[in-house]
């Protein structure tokens, strides 16, 4: 039960302080909202019903689950079930009050739950949503930027709308500021004093105007300052990051029900249903080959993870490419597995060859390196 009296305490790292997945949240004090699961006031009996009925909902998606899942340690697991039986998708929810600018209702604070659902998205267990894009800062990471229009030539935020004065004599383009002598207006091209609009001058606009360095700009730069560093961030420099909301898939769920089916630590859930359809193949001549990236750390850092990830996707394009019928491309959170057909495919080091004739038309070397794994009866014979 949520009986804290800290009106100013954050709620998005509750599970994180508290623990206790697939057991509901009790808010008696009407502050937890939807971090809670219910809420229960006992001056109102409709609050009774809720309880109670949120209680049972949690008994019975746990007597559901497979006696493993159930007090299980393992954190892809524990998020996996909970989904399961509090009936709640992973729905994500802005938070100003949290350095990641999101939160999970109901789960683990962003920085746990994340990276935890993106591989279970990667295994085929949850489905992804797109929630939000956000920017972050690149010195201390933190989300809550300030956004401002900022000078192209000082970057003051110090801008003054204002009107311009076309000069029809002399054809000067100014600010009106510019113009301004007490209450006429004086050419500072030509000296001659505009008196007709219309027939002396007209004002064709509006421009910013720095009062930092009296620049001028039409379409002022959009820049963010960190609220938690101070950092000053250009637009274009400033990190994209998409969020994601959470669901758990009919796979997810037959997973959770099923008491043989092991969690096969990383590998992804077409692999292992494929992996189980050939176990009944006497004659099945297939290995399982894993691909790591020994360049990832070094793009990522001098490009940028979405760089790698395209570099990634376009290799493994080629690799089903060139296999076709002989083996199958498989893809995880850490590395990617090719399941392939010994009998089709020719021997590991021609399958090396072929791996290292995708990676040479990319831009950027992957350096992946290829391990199998496990290997066919028949192909050791």
């Amino acid at each position: 039960m949520f009986a804290d009296e800290r009106r100013n305490s954050p709620l998005h790292n509750l599970r994180d302080v508290i623990g206790a997945l697939q057991l509901p949240i009790i808010d008696v004090k009407g502050r937890a909202g939807d971090f809670a699961d219910v809420h229960f006031d006992i001056m109102e009996p409709r609050t009774w019903v809720e309880t109670a009925r949120c209680i049972l909902r949690f008994r019975q998606g746990r007597k559901i689950l497979a006696p493993q899942y159930r007090e299980t340690i393992e954190a892809e697991q524990q998020l996996l079930a909970h989904t399961f039986v509090s009936g709640r998708s992973i729905t994500g929810m802005r938070y100003p009050l949290a350095p990641t600018a999101v939160c999970y209702p109901g789960f683990f604070s962003a920085e746990k739950t994340i990276p935890i659902a993106e591989s279970l998205v990667k295994r085929g267990y949850l489905r992804k949503s797109f929630f939000d894009r956000v920017h972050e800062c690149g010195s201390c990471s933190s989300r809550r930027l300030s956004v401002r229009e900022e000078c192209p030539s000082c970057r003051s935020a110090d801008l003054q709308e204002t009107a311009l004065i076309h000069h029809f004599h002399c054809a000067a383009l100014l600010a009106e500021q510019d113009f301004r002598q007490n209450t006429a207006l004086i050419c500072p091209k030509c000296s001659r004093q505009l008196r007709n609009y219309g027939k002396d001058y007209d004002r064709p606009g509006h421009v910013h105007r720095c009062n930092n360095c009296a620049a001028l700009t039409s379409e002022p730069e959009v820049g963010f300052i960190c609220l938690d560093c101070n950092a000053k961030i250009d637009a274009d420099s400033a990190k994209r990051i998409d969020l994601f909301s959470y669901s758990i898939t009919d796979a997810g769920a037959d997973f959770l029900q099923t008491s043989d089916v092991p969690m096969i630590g990383g590998l992804p859930i077409s692999l292992a249903q494929r992996l189980d359809q050939l176990r009944s193949d006497a004659n099945m001549s297939s290995a399982v080959a894993e691909i790591t990236y020994h360049a990832k750390s070094s793009i990522i850092a001098l490009k940028g993870e979405p760089t790698f990830n395209r570099l990634r996707a376009l290799f493994l394009e080629n690799v089903q490419n060139h296999l076709a019928g002989a083996g199958s491309v498989h893809v995880s959170a850490s590395a990617d597995y090719l399941l392939i057909d010994y009998r089709e495919s020719g021997s590991e080091t021609d399958i090396t060859a072929l791996l290292l004739r995708c990676e040479n038309i990319l831009s950027d070397r992957l350096e992946a390196s290829l391990r199998f794994i496990s290997y066919p009866v028949s192909a050791s014979q």
